[in-house]
């Protein structure tokens, strides 16, 4: 027999898989026959980590109860069921009952309905009082019933207890009255019960009627007991007091008593109209002398009972059991209906009834928020300009118009002030929150007295007015009363959109186009409100702003959503707009039945930690500046705050967010999550250590059944790493560990990017099994996943023996890891405080199995909002597919309704196809590759509506005839030979005489390369004349102006590129033929090229050293008319020469370093000069370079990394990360 301990027993049942029983059967008999210290211990083990084992638990116990029904003739049943119903008996006592607290876990109810059942089988003298005992103890906690009875399972348990087991004649009749009055109060207010079948709605008459009579006669009864009790402390009257009654006071006293007596009479024939209905309608006479009343009570108390039959039949149901929840642990749940609709998902900043403005909504542009910011320091100028921006709210436009401009569209000015300060303004058409319509607005374009400002706008306005649709040139004015100009509405319209190419590019100069764009596209609109008002006079920097009507939707989805849009379509900007309007909203409405102020507990999850920083740093200046709006104060404390405001400002160091700092306040365990971690924004890193901790999983180095040929064949690799004896080092296999120590031993000639994530497919796709067999994996549809779609056998005996060598060297990835928790997270609840909301941004670097991991412990969740694209999964390793998380959502919201007793909501699908970020030029040229990945690859990703932009731009370039050494120029080495000592006076060189700008990039301009190497090599050729980018560290990030640097020359697709030619009807002779097995590689090429293209929001300048390869991509985009094709260096340099100040790159610098990008980091500190950062930055990447050396560098190299990254901390002042970098020696 097993010796281990009964505790470790169950927990090898929670981790084993597709058992036959003969675990539990193990389990079981130890349990039977354990002494009774070995059961005491085993028994107080499981109560106090109940959520831990409840999962398991439930299984094991359902186990018994097929064991027992399955019980053989020749069983020695007698034994069996007096042991069984020993331990069944222990079970409920010694853990179930002591955690009734728990009762609203998942799975409660199931094993407490499962431990009745099994204590009932066994067929024992002693279950009544058992079970009396728990429906006692049931009653008794606090609210603790009305969870149990309105869910199936313990509905089902309690039914059984009081009919099937006749419990219903032992149990006292107050303990039964206290659970009818339960049940009914939770049906009579659940809004789900009010079309009910006849016979349901009499039996809840019946009660009603007997609880209104009760009530009454109780009170007659009470009235009666203190006039005996009154009569009992008197004594009998004597002969004097006989005589006394003459006395006129006591007889009085004496008249008083009679009169009360004979009302005890009377009043049972003074019921009132109700009562009489109510004894009617039960059928029952009225009691007609007070002796009547004891039986009549009795009588009414035993037809209230009876109803509990019928109203047990309203049950289960999920709003019963919401509503009991509530009651059952306030702080943990409340209910939706509660909170009045006003409430829900307002933006902070949008505009309020409460503003008082009038017909026509505000519009601020982001020049007049900084217009208004500057006038802080001036509050009276302040609130003088928004008084005026009220009057032209008002639409009384007599003496506010003065035109300044009269184009198609007028543009007005009006005088704020006697100093010369002006507002310009004009009508304008867009979405209004308000009225939930297209509609005519007003947008303020400045509030200043710089006429040079004032100038310019007006210039790039007569060209922005030039895309106009005829909706803006609909000028018909509506009046109203007292002359008030109203504000067309236009119902079933779509919302403005600009001619398909934007403006003509040949109107004007490319410079000028950009600012028509930033104007017209990237400029953010804020509503005026009482609330803009309060926050900007208070310092608030960040607003909410006006969004589209789709992006309203988004916002307001109650349900689970998935939003789909490409790159700079605004999906991030509604996650969080979402997720503030919900969690504000929450934190300001307090509900009219007590006056609770909920908590919304949120989780913001995502894969890159860049990604998560700015969106926890955008949340939370929203947050401020929401707050400062509510915020009650006088002028002098106004003045006060400002003082202080300002003093903190002008003291204030430029700090940056460094490793691990915003993961010191949050706990490892959602078991410690407290209120006021939330919302929490965390990577999927931390989020699955979380869970780890949570869990209890200490080891995730276990041996995993492979579906291996001959798993022996790969004996010879042996343990192929052998780990140092003092480098501490890590397990845990990402993409550089595989590149570095794995690559190399799988010996094959495919790209080892796509390997990497080909494993995925095999092994991340499918939630239900740790992998594919050979077979599921060959027959996976080759239009999904056309990568290697001829190579599988091939592919799958790598993936065998990179498992095989992974196991063996001890080593775990993602993968690996989200597994071995899902498997726990399918058998127990994730316990710890109820979570409200998930969000989760750039869903697509998630495998499937992640989002699979997160839905199965968020199954309790409110709403799951996903937002992604997949045209740029090229995370490493992934093989996100968004059929894949249709049917992944569809089959969690089943699987939860089924458990949550409520009915399937399907998640709603949103996709955006505005572009917010990029020009036409750029986005054209994204949508032709976009339609390249949809001709050759079809099903490989999702076919969406055409993203388009509002405004043209400078075309992209292509450099024909480009070779490396063009680039020389920028090079400082050959720049400091070439040009001499003559300056112009604004200190640019001169070359040959001409004038010729500082060739030097700016800090928003980069070069995108394909892979590190190619980094390098460029690097040494320019040396520091710019930036220059991986594709996969650009990834997220947005530049001005792009140059893509031998894209193609580098690409592994070689010729591949030219089966281009063949949708081309000029190139019909001698091109390929497109075939998935030969063209593979293209679905992945195109992806790329996609991601470095969208990275630009101005130019983009395509170089590439190799025609041959280049040449079809350029006569597709030429054909199109998408580029322009040039031979000129001077052309890409006339753009190119932007130099940046010190703040310029010094703000980049700061970017990189909280990126965690410190090679790009050091080089902009450089920059600008910052010593201090550039030296902390440096530590960070030595320390970088340091963990990576530990896959393929020798002991005394590895020492001697972490050894001069540990003294570079010292040198910042960082004894926690040069501990940290010792710690590895």
């Amino acid at each position: 027999m097993d010796e281990r301990f009964l505790i470790e027993l169950l927990e090898d049942l929670a981790s084993s898989r597709n058992d036959d029983g003969q675990k539990r059967d193990i389990l079981l008999e130890r349990c039977l026959n354990a002494s009774e210290s070995d059961m005491d211990e085993f028994l107080d083990e499981l109560s106090h980590s109940f959520d831990t084992y409840l999962s398991t638990l439930q299984t094991f116990i359902f186990h018994l109860c097929n064991k027992n029904l399955r019980a053989t003739p020749n069983f020695n049943l007698k034994r069996w069921n007096t042991s069984l119903n020993k331990f069944a008996s222990m079970l409920i006592n010694d853990v179930v009952m002591k955690n009734l607290q728990n009762s609203d876990v998942p799975g409660f109810g199931e094993l407490l309905h499962n431990c009745i059942e099994l204590l009932w089988r066994t067929d024992n003298k002693d279950n009544k009082l058992t079970t009396k005992h728990v429906f006692s103890a049931i009653l008794d906690a606090n609210e603790v019933f009305g969870v149990l009875i309105t869910e199936t399972y313990g509905h089902h348990c309690i039914k059984r207890i009081l009919f099937d087991f006749n419990m219903l004649i032992r149990i006292e009749q107050e303990e039964l009255l206290k659970a009818v009055d339960v049940v009914a109060t939770l049906v009579e207010k659940c809004s789900e019960h009010e079309d009910v079948p006849s016979r349901l709605s009499e039996g809840f008459s019946i009660y009603k009627a007997c609880t209104a009579l009760l009530e009454t006669l109780r009170s007659h009864q009470s009235l009666k007991q203190i006039l005996l009790v009154n009569r009992k402390n008197s004594l009998p009257p004597t002969l004097d007091d006989m005589v006394r009654l003459e006395d006129k006071e006591s007889r009085t006293q004496h008249s008083n008593r009679k009169r009360a007596a004979s009302n005890i009479n009377n009043n049972f024939t003074l019921l009132s109209s109700e009562d009489e209905q109510n004894l009617a309608l039960l059928n029952m006479p009225k009691p007609q002398r007070p002796s009547d009343l004891p039986h009549t009570l009795r009588a009414l108390e035993l037809r209230k009972i009876d109803s509990f039959r019928i109203l047990m039949e309203f049950l289960p149901c999920t709003s019963c059991h919401k509503q009991a929840l509530a009651y059952f642990s306030p702080d943990k749940y409340f209910l939706e209906e509660e909170l009045s609709s006003d409430c829900l998902y307002r933006l902070p900043f949008e505009f309020n009834e409460d503003d008082k403005l009038g017909p026509w909504d505000i519009m601020l542009s982001e020049d007049t928020i900084k217009d208004l910011r500057q006038l802080e320091s001036s509050p009276d100028k302040f609130r003088t300009v928004i008084r005026k921006l009220g009057q032209i709210s008002l639409g009384k436009w007599d003496e506010l118009r003065r035109n300044v401009q009269t184009h198609a569209i007028p543009v007005y000015e009006i005088e704020a002030d006697n100093d010369g300060l002006k507002i310009l303004w004009q009508v304008d058409y867009g979405f209004s929150i308000r009225s939930d319509s297209l509609t005519q607005l007003v947008k303020i374009w400045a509030v200043t007295d710089n006429k040079e400002q004032i100038h310019k706008i007006l210039e790039n306005l007569s060209i922005v007015h030039q895309i106009y649709t005829p909706k803006h040139l609909c000028m018909v004015e509506q009046t109203g009363k007292d002359n008030v100009i109203l504000p067309m509405t236009f119902e079933n319209e779509e919302e403005i959109k600009s001619p398909e190419n934007g403006l003509h590019t040949s109107l004007m100069d490319d410079e000028k186009l950009l600012e028509v764009h930033k104007m017209l596209v990237t400029n953010k609109f804020v509503p005026l409100s009482k609330n803009l008002y309060k926050s900007l006079a208070l310092g608030g920097f960040n607003f909410t702003f006006q969004v589209s009507k789709k992006e309203y939707e988004i916002i307001n989805c109650p349900a689970s959503a998935v939003v789909i849009g490409r790159s700079g379509t605004g999906k991030t900007t509604c996650i969080i707009f979402r997720q503030i309007a919900s969690y504000l909203n929450r934190q300001l409405c307090k509900t009219p039945s007590n006056d609770r102020v909920f908590i919304k507990r949120q989780i913001f999850i995502t894969v890159s930690p860049n990604l998560r920083d700015r969106v926890k740093e955008y949340f939370n200046k929203l947050r401020e500046s929401a707050m400062l709006a509510g915020k009650k104060i006088s002028m002098a404390q106004f003045y006060e705050y400002r003082r202080k405001k300002e003093e903190a400002e002008a003291d204030g160091t430029d700090t940056m967010l460094e490793e691990g700092d915003d993961d010191d306040d949050i706990p490892n365990s959602f078991h410690e999550l407290e209120d006021h971690h939330f919302p929490l924004f965390i990577t999927y890193d931390k989020f699955s250590k979380m869970l780890q901790e949570t869990y209890a999983i200490k080891n995730l180095i276990k041996q995993r059944k492979l579906d291996a040929d001959n798993i022996d064949s790969y004996d010879k690799e042996g343990r192929f790493y052998q780990k140092s004896s003092f480098i501490k080092t890590t397990n845990f296999v990402d993409y550089k560990v595989f590149q570095k120590r794995y690559w190399r031993r799988l010996n094959c000639n495919f790209d080892c990017e796509l390997v990497y994530a080909e494993f995925s497919i095999i092994k991340g796709s499918n939630p239900e099994v740790d992998f594919l067999s050979r077979e599921d994996y060959k027959n996976i549809s080759t239009k999904k996943y056309p990568v290697f779609s001829y190579n599988r056998d091939q592919i799958y005996d790598l993936f065998q023996k990179y498992e095989t060598m992974k196991i063996r060297n001890g080593d775990y990835d993602s993968i690996d890891r989200t597994l071995a928790i899902l498997r726990l997270a399918k058998k127990k609840a994730l316990g710890g405080p109820h979570i409200h909301e998930v969000y989760i941004d750039e869903c697509q670097d998630n495998q499937i199995v992640d989002l699979a991991l997160i839905l199965k412990v968020f199954d309790r969740a409110n709403s799951v909002f996903l937002a992604g694209d997949i045209a740029q999964c090229i995370a490493r390793g992934s093989s996100f597919r968004f059929q894949d998380l249709h049917a992944l959502m569809y089959n969690w919201e089943r699987t939860r309704a089924k458990t949550n007793h409520s009915s399937i909501i399907n998640p709603k699908q949103f996709e955006l196809d505005i572009n917010y970020r990029s020009h036409n030029g750029i986005l054209q040229l994204a949508t032709s590759v976009i339609n390249l990945i949809w001709q050759f690859f079809p099903n490989s990703i999702d076919r969406l509506s055409r993203e388009h932009g509002r405004v043209g731009g400078p075309q992209p370039t292509f450099f024909k005839g480009f070779q490396k050494e063009h680039f020389k120029i920028f090079s400082s080495n050959s720049r400091e030979s070439e040009l001499d000592d003559v300056c112009t006076s604004n200190g640019q060189k001169l070359v040959n005489g001409d004038e010729n700008p500082f060739i030097e990039f700016g800090a928003d301009q980069v070069i995108i390369v394909r892979d590190d190497k190619a980094k390098d090599e460029l690097k040494k050729l320019i040396n520091k004349a710019g930036l220059v980018m991986t594709i996969f560290e650009a990834k997220g990030m947005e530049f001005n102006d792009v140059i893509l640097y031998n894209f193609f020359n580098d690409s592994p697709a070689c010729r591949k590129w030219r089966v281009i030619d063949s949708i081309s009807s000029k190139n019909s002779e001698g091109v390929q033929t497109f075939s998935h097995e030969k063209h593979y590689i293209l679905s992945s090429e195109l992806k790329h090229l996609y991601v470095a293209v969208t990275r630009a929001r101005q130019h983009i300048w395509i170089c590439d050293e190799n025609p041959e390869y280049s040449i079809p991509l350029k006569m597709y985009w030429e054909d199109l008319g998408l580029i322009k094709v040039t031979q000129s260096v001077d052309e890409i340099i006339s753009t190119l020469a932007k130099k940046s100040n010190s703040d310029e790159w010094n703000q980049q610098g700061k970017n990189f370093f909280e990126q965690r990008q410190y090679e790009q980091a050091i080089f902009c500190f450089e920059k600008s000069g910052n010593k201090k950062s550039r030296e902390l930055a440096n530590a960070y990447y030595l320390q970088q370079i340091a963990k990576d050396s530990t896959n393929d560098s020798d002991d005394d190299t590895i020492k001697s990394n972490f050894i001069c990254a540990a003294e570079a901390f010292v040198k910042c002042s960082r004894p926690n990360q040069a501990a940290s970098c010792y710690q590895h020696v």
